[in-house]
């Protein structure tokens, strides 16, 4: 991908999250979904993801999909039967219901003030982060 946005002299993109007061009506938003939606080259030339690239959010995570035993991280049986549980709750969900949510919440905010805008639609969920003695905590 081109890097001018990110480099670009005059407003840079950059991670972010969602604005604290987005936050207290229990809206959350990934910075790498965030940061997608804020760069102008994804809506013409998509988002591409290695999947050769894998990370993790603790060393145990890390480590077990980066193992150098020589085995793939996840067995033929993993995947077939994570592929089928993935689309049996696909037919049988919606997630109209938790959209619905995250639509009401950001209508309302917008409402409150007429600066209230939010790029990254797409990435909100009906969720809050709070830093915790040992981390993050979802309420």
């Amino acid at each position: 991908m081109d890097s001018a946005p990110f480099i670009n002299d005059t407003s840079p993109i950059r991670f972010r999250g969602v604005p604290d007061s987005l936050a207290e009506s229990h809206l959350e938003g990934s910075e790498c979904c965030l940061i997608h939606a804020d760069n102008p080259m994804s809506r013409e030339k998509g988002v591409w993801l290695n999947p050769n690239v894998r990370v993790g959010y603790n060393r145990d995570a890390y480590e077990a999909l980066n193992s150098n035993s020589g085995r793939p991280w996840l067995s033929v049986s993993t995947i077939f039967w994570g592929a089928w549980n993935n689309r049996i709750r696909r037919w049988f969900t919606s997630p109209w219901f938790k959209e619905s949510i995250v639509r009401r919440r950001l209508a309302s905010w917008r409402a409150k003030e007429h600066e209230n805008t939010e790029s990254g639609v797409a990435c909100l969920i009906n969720e809050m982060q709070v830093l915790v003695e040992n981390g993050w905590a979802h309420v």
